[in-house]
C-alpha cells in the first residue's frame, strides 16, 4: 500500500536531492488525466490551466517549449495554492505532484500527492504509479550516497524511498546496515525490526534479511569485546584453573613423596629434607585452597559482567539463528560465545544442533573444541572434539587436544585410545609420546609409563614437530622442524607424508629428505604435495 508524507517539505529538500542525483525526465508522448476510481477534477480556473500546460509539456515536441509550459504549470498551481485557496483542493494536489514527476523531483511529486491521498484516498493507485516511476533513482541514490559517506543525507533519501515504496524490506534493511557501521547499534536494531516485519516470509527478502541480521548480530558482538569485563573473565578464569592445576599437581607430588619414603628408616638428614620438602608442598597446597574461593567469586562476577556485556548479541544471534538455522558458521561462533561466558545449559543444544549437520567446516569444529578445553568446559570440549574424530579420524589437532581433554578428566582408558590414533598420526612427536606415558600413568602402570618416557626424551632418535598444516584448493603444504634428540650423531632418513580426506583415503604422498644430524641439531622441513580435498596428515619413516 503506498504511504505518502503528510508534511509540504521545504524546498531546501528539493534542492538537496537534486544535488543528490540528476533525475531522468519522464517524458510521455501523450496525456493520461486521473484514472478511476481517482475522480479529482480541477475546480478552479487556475488548476484547470495549470492541466493544460501540463498536458501541453508532456506532449511537447522540443525540450525547450517542454522546459517552458512545466515553468508555467508550476506558476499557476502555485497562485492557485497559496493566493487562491486551493490549498484544500484535491485538484491542486494532484496536478502538482504530476508536474514533480514530470522534473523527476521524487521529494516534491512524495509531499503533494500525500495530500491528494489525504483528501481522496480512493486516488491512491492512481498517484502510487506516478511516485513508483521515481523509486528507482531515489533507491540508487540512497545506496551511493552512503558509500559516499554522506550518511545525513542517506537518511533522508531512505526515508523518502520508503515513503514512496513502503514494500520494500530492503530499505530498512539498508538503514540497519549503515547505522551498524556507524555502531548506532538502537537505530540499526529498529530499523532491522521493521525490515524484518516488512519482509515477513518472502524469499526475495531473504538475502538481504539475512546480511543485515548477521551484521547487527556482528556489531552488537563487536561492542561487547570492547567491555572490560570480558578481557576480565578470561584473567579470572586463568587464576582459577592455575589454582586448580596447582592444588592437583602439588597433592600427586606430595602423594607421591609420602608413598615413596613411608615405613623406611632414614637417617635425620634425608628425614629432615624429606619433612622440609613435604612441609612446603602442604603449605603450597593450604595457601592455593584458600585462595581459590576468592577466584571462583571472581570469575562468577567477571562472567555475571561480561554475560551482561554480551545480552545484545545473544539475544540478535537467538533471533539469527531461529530465521536461518542452517548457519553452521553462526552456530559455532555463538557456541564459542557461550564457551567464553561459562554457559553450559547453552552449549549443550548448541552440540546436539552442530551433531545433527551432515555438513560443517571440520576445522572451525575444532577451534570450538579447543576455545571449550580452553575455557574450562572439559565435558563439552570432548562432546564437540569426538564429532570431529568421528568425521575425521586422522585429525591431528582434534587428536591432541581430545587426549589432553582426556587427560585433565582422568580418563585413562579414552586416553590411551586417543593417543594410540594419535601416534599413528604423529609417531615421531615427543609430546604425544608423553601423552601415552600419561595414559599408563593414569592406569597405574610405572613400567609402561617408564618406557614411554623414556622413548620421550630420547628413544624416538628423531624429534618431529609439525607447525604448520595448510590445505588450499590444489595444494597441501607441510611447515616444522626435525631434531636430533640423542647424544650421538643420527644418520640420514626420509620421512614419507601422507595426505588424507576425511575418511582416511590417502590422496597424495611426498617425501621429505632429513640429513645426518648432529646432538640437538634442528633441520628445517617442509613439505609440499599437489592435492585436491586433504584435510590431514600422517607420516612414517
Amino acid at each position: 500500500m503506498l504511504s505518502l508524507r503528510h508534511v509540504v517539505r521545504p524546498s531546501a529538500c528539493a534542492c538537496l536531492l537534486a544535488a543528490t542525483v540528476a533525475y531522468p525526465a519522464h517524458g510521455q508522448t501523450q496525456w493520461v488525466g486521473p484514472q478511476d476510481p481517482c475522480d479529482v477534477r480541477p475546480g478552479h480556473h487556475l488548476v484547470t490551466g495549470a492541466q493544460q500546460h501540463l498536458r501541453l509539456a508532456v506532449e511537447a515536441a522540443t525540450p525547450d517549449r517542454r522546459a517552458s509550459r512545466l515553468d508555467r504549470a508550476y506558476e499557476v498551481l502555485m497562485r492557485a495554492i497559496t493566493e487562491n485557496k486551493q490549498d484544500d483542493n484535491p485538484g491542486a494536489w494532484y496536478y502538482l505532484g504530476r508536474y514533480y514527476t514530470e522534473q523527476g523531483d521524487a521529494w516534491g511529486a512524495d509531499t503533494a500527492f500525500a495530500r491528494v491521498v489525504e483528501m481522496a484516498p480512493q486516488c491512491r493507485d492512481d498517484v502510487g504509479r506516478y511516485v513508483w516511476r521515481l523509486y528507482p533513482e531515489v533507491r540508487t541514490a540512497a545506496l551511493r550516497t552512503w558509500q559516499e559517506g554522506r550518511l545525513d543525507s542517506a537518511v533522508i533519501l531512505f526515508e523518502l524511498g520508503q515513503s514512496m515504496a513502503p514494500d520494500d524490506a530492503e530499505l530498512p534493511l539498508f538503514m540497519a546496515m549503515m547505522f551498524v557501521s556507524q555502531q548506532q547499534l538502537d537505530s540499526a536494531s529498529k530499523y532491522l525490526e521493521r525490515g524484518v516485519e516488512i519482509a515477513g516470509d518472502d524469499p526475495a527478502f531473504e538475502p538481504r534479511l539475512r546480511q543485515a541480521m548477521l551484521d547487527v548480530t556482528l556489531g552488537y558482538e563487536a561492542v561487547a569485546f570492547e567491555n572490560p569485563a570480558v578481557s576480565q573473565i578470561v584473567r579470572a578464569r586463568m587464576r582459577r584453573d592455575s589454582l586448580v592445576a596447582a592444588i592437583q599437581q602439588d597433592s600427586a607430588r606430595l602423594a607421591a613423596l609420602n608413598t615413596e619414603w613411608a615405613g623406611r628408616n632414614l637417617r635425620p638428614d634425608v628425614r629432615q629434607a624429606v619433612q622440609r620438602d613435604s612441609t612446603a608442598l602442604a603449605t603450597k597446597i593450604a595457601s592455593a585452597r584458600s585462595a581459590l574461593p576468592d577466584a571462583q567469586t571472581a570469575l562468577e562476577r567477571d562472567s555475571a559482567s561480561a554475560t551482561e556485556a554480551f545480552t545484545g548479541a545473544l539475544r540478535a544471534y537467538g533471533s539469527y539463528l531461529e530465521r536461518f538455522p542452517d548457519d553452521t558458521e553462526a552456530t559455532l561462533r555463538v557456541l564459542r560465545r557461550h564457551s567464553l561466558l561459562g554457559h553450559r545449559t547453552s552449549i549443550r543444544p548448541l552440540i546436539e544442533q552442530v551433531r545433527g549437520e551432515p555438513e560443517i567446516n571440520l576445522s572451525a569444529l575444532n577451534q570450538v573444541g579447543t576455545s571449550l578445553f580452553n575455557d574450562g568446559m572439559r565435558e563439552e570440549a570432548i562432546s564437540v572434539l569426538e564429532i570431529v574424530t568421528e568425521r575425521s579420524p586422522y585429525n591431528h589437532d582434534a587428536l591432541y587436544v581430545l587426549a589432553r581433554a582426556h587427560y585433565a578428566a582422568h580418563d585413562g582408558d579414552n586416553l590411551r585410545t586417543t593417543t594410540a590414533r594419535l601416534l599413528e598420526v604423529d609417531p615421531l612427536n615427543p609430546q604425544s609420546v608423553r601423552m601415552m606415558a600419561a595414559a599408563w600413568d593414569l592406569a597405574g602402570e610405572r613400567d609402561s609409563v617408564q618406557k614411554y618416557v623414556a622413548l620421550a626424551d630420547s628413544g624416538l632418535g628423531w624429534g618431529v614437530t609439525v607447525m604448520q598444516f595448510m590445505p588450499t584448493e590444489s595444494t597441501v603444504l607441510v611447515n616444522g622442524s626435525v631434531v636430533n634428540m640423542t647424544p650421538r650423531a643420527l644418520a640420514a632418513t626420509t620421512l614419507v607424508f601422507e595426505f588424507m580426506d576425511a575418511q582416511g583415503t590417502v590422496l597424495a604422498t611426498s617425501a621429505a629428505e632429513v640429513p645426518p644430524l648432529e646432538p640437538r641439531q634442528r633441520h628445517a622441513l617442509t613439505v609440499r604435495a599437489d592435492v585436491t580435498g586433504a584435510v590431514a596428515w600422517r607420516y612414517h619413516r
